[in-house]
């Protein structure tokens, strides 16, 4: 049966490459983005960022944003960006204040693994 599985899996896996992606849910409020393909585990920051780490490397692989509608209405009054231009590292700017330097560590390598990630909604 385990054969049959891992064959099945196999056939109806998919042929296409892992594409980094973010996606904004309206529903949940929230913005998750994955950078890279890798088996995760979570790690909570604050109450509104979570991030993804790679369970083989402790790499950041993605992360998930709370509040996002909000943080996507006042951007472009704090940056003076069109929102809709705006990148994926520029939202974790709003995160930094108050944070232990570990926290901001964090933040920054989340930032760096964004990269010029653009913001797109489903």
């Amino acid at each position: 049966m385990a054969t049959d599985l891992k064959d099945l899996l196999a056939a109806h896996g998919g042929s296409s490459a892992f594409q980094p992606y973010v996606y904004i849910s309206p529903q949940a409020d929230t913005l998750t983005a994955y950078f890279k393909p890798d088996a995760d585990y979570s790690q909570r920051l604050t109450e509104h960022v979570t991030l993804y780490r790679s369970i083989d490397s402790n790499e950041i692989v993605g992360c998930r944003i709370k509040g996002i509608a909000g943080i996507l209405e006042d951007l472009p009054n704090f940056l003076r960006v069109d929102h809709q231009g705006a990148t994926l590292s520029m939202l974790f700017w709003s995160f930094r204040g108050g944070l232990d330097d570990d926290a901001r560590d964090a933040f920054k390598e989340l930032a760096e693994a964004a990269g010029d990630m653009a913001l797109q909604s489903a």
